[in-house]
């Protein structure tokens, strides 16, 4: 069984949250007027319709968004198992006020508690971007569950991150009772913030920064995650948000090949529209054959998370500052 975890606002959603007219509309617009990002529709809906896959969304947003952001899903065409979200509301009432900025002792629980409830063996895969803690919260969550780090150092991060000690006893319950498994194949953040990619190579190569979705699903593609005619619908929605303009395809791809997350061969069974093909193509040849090449993903042990938190730059919450 695959299991697919996804944020929402700026990973699958455009939200904007820098001006207080974003923020009011982003609380109060219907479903039919939010707008997923770019490709991020198309690859969400073929990988929630593969057969044995699972998907479970965790965010932020507040907990009374749930039936309009459920519509939204379901709008798009998404197939969905779980749609978790935060209990703001709640924290208010009860004077919690760090936990509603708070992600680690948030997310983190939230995401031990769905493995309890997910088939031992199942692989994962997970979604999130740069502008909240995803990038760290899934880590964390990956090495706990492979059993890298113990419930000594969680319990240590998420209290230097500012969670309440009952996020605290909730995440190490629920970690006592996880079989150990080397689950997540990949974490997938999306750089809307553009925090640099060498930021985040200290989480290792289990972490791949995307611009587009479109890098994303080429890599999934390798992975034998999507087929390659479902990566095409993905770069077609790509190509058509971002102004139809094929140089931006091609840069995209360029740069997945730099960095080694796919190989050139990759680009010779691209399907699609043949100009954009073409044109992508010859970007890619013009990078030279000694240009990169896939690297597996090395088994990420040695993440030092407290160091990070205090000297990485991490910010005290988990984000990057």
């Amino acid at each position: 069984m695959r299991v697919y975890r996804w944020d929402l606002d700026k990973t699958y959603l455009d939200t904007d949250f820098h001006s207080l007219r974003g923020v009011l509309r982003a609380a109060t617009e219907p479903a039919h007027r939010k707008r997923a990002l770019p490709g991020a529709g198309a690859l969400l809906r073929s990988l929630s319709g593969q057969e044995d896959a699972s998907v479970m969304v965790v965010s932020g947003s507040p907990r009374q968004m749930h039936s309009v952001l459920s519509e939204k899903l379901k709008l798009d065409g998404i197939q969905f198992d779980e749609l978790v979200l935060k209990d703001n509301l709640g924290n208010v009432r009860r004077g919690r006020f760090r936990a509603i900025k708070g992600q680690i002792g948030y997310k983190l629980p939230a995401l031990l508690s769905a493995r309890l409830r997910t088939p031992v063996g199942a692989k994962e895969v997970l979604f999130g971007d740069d502008v909240e803690a995803d990038a760290l919260v899934y880590s964390l969550y990956a090495d706990a569950i492979a059993g890298r780090i113990g419930s000594a150092e969680v319990s240590r991060v998420m209290e230097k991150a500012g969670a309440y000690p009952d996020e605290i006893d909730q995440a190490l319950e629920a970690l006592v009772d996880i079989p150990r498994a080397d689950a997540v194949e990949r974490v997938f953040i999306r750089q809307e913030r553009g925090v640099s990619i060498e930021r985040l190579a200290a989480l290792g190569r289990r972490v791949v920064p995307v611009r587009s979705w479109w890098q994303g699903a080429l890599v999934l593609a390798e992975m034998g995650h999507l087929s390659h005619s479902a990566a095409a619908s993905v770069m077609i929605r790509v190509f058509e948000g971002e102004g139809r303009d094929p140089w931006v395809l091609g840069a995209l791809a360029q740069d997945l090949v730099r960095r080694g997350c796919v190989g050139a061969e990759c680009f010779e069974r691209l399907e699609g529209p043949d100009p954009l093909v073409t044109s992508i193509q010859r970007a890619v040849t013009r990078l030279g054959p000694d240009s990169g090449g896939t690297d597996a993903v090395r088994d990420e042990g040695g993440i030092d998370y407290m160091d990070l938190l205090t000297n990485g730059g991490w910010g005290s919450h988990g984000h990057l500052e």
